[in-house]
């Protein structure tokens, strides 16, 4: 009996030094995973902002597309003049 529990207590020695291993491994790998994991829930967390705002996102798209061609004066004028044929109603 006391052979038995001996080897028991060897066995748990054996599995907890293992054990402790393994848990430094894994430590190591998930800090090798950490930047490429934080830039995956960035584009998750932009996907959805997409997808719950499309309007605001194609919005943001037209005015970077209107800056860079320089138009941008010729769509304020052109939309000051639709909003001011537009028909208010009291």
């Amino acid at each position: 009996m006391k052979k038995r529990l001996n080897d028991l207590g060897c066995r748990r020695r054996l599995l907890l030094e293992k054990i402790n291993t393994q848990r430094m491994e894994v430590a190591e790998i998930s800090l090798q995973l950490q930047k490429p994991l934080a830039l995956v829930d960035a584009g998750i967390i932009a996907v959805h902002f997409i997808r719950r705002h499309p309007t605001l996102v194609a919005g943001g798209a037209t005015l970077l597309l209107a800056l860079r061609r320089g138009n941008l004066r010729h769509m304020a004028q052109q939309g000051w003049r639709l909003f001011c044929q537009y028909p208010a109603k009291i």
